[in-house]
């Protein structure tokens, strides 16, 4: 006979304030060294044999509810499984005592049965926690039922599970899953109130990844956007995460994938009733076959400076280990890449969720232990800074901007002090070196007049060199100034809306002497200009150079980090205006630094 559940997670509670492991102390040496981990549940906890599957949300008082499948005999999937929980009133510092949420059957819940796939949703109109589960047998050969429950005291009690296979399940489906991941509540559009979460199914026709909604807080749910697919795609464990434009980004586990490229993504941008197009292959974001989770972080239509969404999932292509968050700045179109991202831990590790704290952190429930990814469920917490802002290197050091703006830039790769023009100067290996300039209003010139300037010296290699880009690449918006030795010139160019002008010299000026270089747009025309004297000059097209957020500008590299630059650097400013040919013979000749409208200025010393 099963053991009852309740009367055990009562006496473990009690062992465990008595041993003080409660408050969370259970530390876990992270990747980085400025997140702050613990650990909530232990193989082997309250006689389970291991507990998996992670979610997690904070309610609208605040609380954090953390869940997982208790598994009773090991970590298969099929077995005895309780859905757990805990709680944390002061963002993750300190936790309640486990409980039981759901387990056994509709009419016994100590009978054996599988609950599981937790996605809490918070109605943050009426403060109540709805929680979307699954239910079947515990056998092999099962049907699974979705069910839905609810809290109205910020967590502390659920109602009793209610079966809603008639709303979003079909009798000739054999597999189903709910999440598991949090859902979303919409917050923009004619849809704003609507509750979502993913869902994924097995049926006759082949693998369904579908969005489910309620416009009632929970009471009614509805079969929503589906793509059942038979072309090797299947979509599985679905997170979701709401895009400033109102439409919904739903990001699926690839289970047909197979090397790392195992995300796959789809947008509805009716409320979640149906995709625009049907899922597809996330290129460059590499995982291996494994469930992963989404967060919006920041919003400009809220506010914020950029977009971003964060992504959660281990980072080695074929086993699951590495837990890295990566982020997309454009609405999940791109993401960074593996070392663009910061690793949580170096452990083995597997599914995850994310929420966001009352202090503005990044709370992180997920998988983890030094052999096994199933071992722990473990709480991270870490603030923007410690993942990186878009312009901001973890730990490059900075060089000041004396512009009066505080643009200060990061110097990445090691750059080195050398003698400059004018003081000292940075000195560029040509191989990692560069300076990354802030992202910051004040640097977009968009579709105005500039004038981009520096000092170079350099001659050592015959390779391409930038010198200045910015804003973008390739067919995008963006202007560069770069070193072409290996064609004896140095170039300019700009592109906007898909117009490009170029300008260059006649000669690359890579004599190992110091040089004034300058790329100027003024009234339509683009001009190169070198040592004082304009080289070179075209017709330029109009529009901004610099439309998109956020955007990234580097002094001495491309943005994708190739043609570094080989030599030394000095004095580079940025103007957001076309300098007369005298205000910039003063600045060649004697460092004025009085010349007005100056976004920045970098001495380099």
């Amino acid at each position: 006979m099963p053991r009852p559940r309740r009367l055990l997670f009562i006496l473990l509670s009690t062992a465990l304030l008595s041993a003080g492991l409660l408050a969370g102390s259970d530390q876990i040496p992270p990747a980085s060294a400025a997140v702050t981990q613990t650990v909530l549940f232990n193989k082997g906890d309250a006689g389970y044999g291991c507990y998996r599957i992670p979610a997690i949300v904070r309610t609208t008082a605040g609380t954090l509810l953390a869940f997982a499948e208790a598994r009773r005999t090991w970590c298969g999937d099929s077995q005895e499984i309780d859905l757990v929980l805990r709680r944390s009133e002061d963002d993750g510092r300190t936790w309640s005592a486990p409980q039981v949420v759901l387990s056994g059957t509709d009419d016994d819940p100590n009978a054996v049965a599988t609950r599981g796939n937790p996605t809490p949703i918070v109605d943050q109109d009426t403060g109540r926690i709805v929680l979307l589960t699954t239910m079947d047998p515990g056998t092999v050969n099962r049907p699974r039922t979705p069910y839905v429950q609810y809290s109205d005291d910020d967590g502390k009690t659920f109602s009793k599970a209610r079966d809603i296979g008639a709303q979003i399940d079909d009798p000739t489906w054999s597999w189903y899953a709910t999440g598991p991941v949090h859902g979303i509540q919409l917050t923009r559009g004619a849809h704003k109130g609507r509750l979502v979460a993913g869902t994924n199914y097995g049926s006759p026709e082949g693998s369904g990844g579908q969005l489910v909604y309620s416009d009632d807080g929970g009471d009614t749910w509805h079969k929503g956007a589906t793509d059942v697919r038979t072309d090797g795609m299947v979509p599985q464990e679905i997170s979701v995460v709401e895009k400033v434009d109102g439409g919904i980004y739903a990001g699926a586990r690839n289970n047909g994938a197979t090397g790392g490229n195992s995300r796959a993504f789809a947008v509805s941008n009716d409320g979640g009733e149906t995709f625009a197009a049907p899922f597809q292959t996330v290129t460059g974001l590499t995982s291996p076959t494994v469930q992963g989770s989404l967060l919006r972080l920041r919003a400009t239509d809220q506010g914020a400076k950029y977009n971003r969404i964060l992504f959660a999932s281990p980072a080695d292509p074929e086993r699951r280990r590495y837990l890295t968050i990566r982020s997309s700045f454009t609405e999940g179109n791109t993401w960074q890449t593996v070392a663009e991202g910061t690793r949580i831990t170096s452990d083995w590790s597997g599914y995850s969720d994310m929420t966001m704290l009352d202090t503005g952190e990044i709370g992180l429930l997920y998988e983890g232990g030094s052999v096994d990814a199933r071992d722990q469920i473990r709480f991270a917490r870490f603030t923007e800074s410690d993942i990186g802002h878009p312009d901001a290197p973890l730990g490059a050091p900075t060089t000041p901007d004396v512009s009066g703006l505080a643009n200060n830039a990061y110097l990445r790769g090691g750059t080195t002090s050398v003698a400059g023009k004018f003081g000292q100067a940075r000195d560029l290996d040509g191989t990692d070196d560069a300076i990354q300039l802030p992202f910051a209003e004040s640097l977009a010139v968009g579709a105005g007049d500039f004038t981009a300037m520096t000092w170079i010296k350099y001659g050592a290699s015959t390779a391409p060199q930038a010198i200045f880009w910015g804003y973008g690449i390739n067919e995008f918006s963006q202007f560069w100034l770069r070193a072409e030795p290996a064609d004896a010139r140095i170039r300019g160019l700009i592109t906007t809306n898909g117009k490009t002008a170029s300008v260059s010299s006649t000669k690359a000026y890579n004599d190992k002497a110091w040089h004034h270089v300058a790329l100027q747009r003024k009234a339509g025309t683009l001009s190169l200009w070198v040592d004082g004297t304009q080289v070179g000059s075209s017709t330029a097209p109009a529009g901004s150079v610099s439309p998109a957020r956020p955007f990234k500008m580097y002094v001495g590299q491309r943005l994708d980090g190739a043609h570094h630059f080989d030599g030394s650097l000095d004095e580079v400013r940025l103007y957001r205006r076309a300098l007369s040919q005298a205000e910039i013979t003063s600045i060649r000749t004697t460092n004025a630094t009085n010349v007005p409208d100056v976004v920045l200025d970098l001495p380099l010393g």
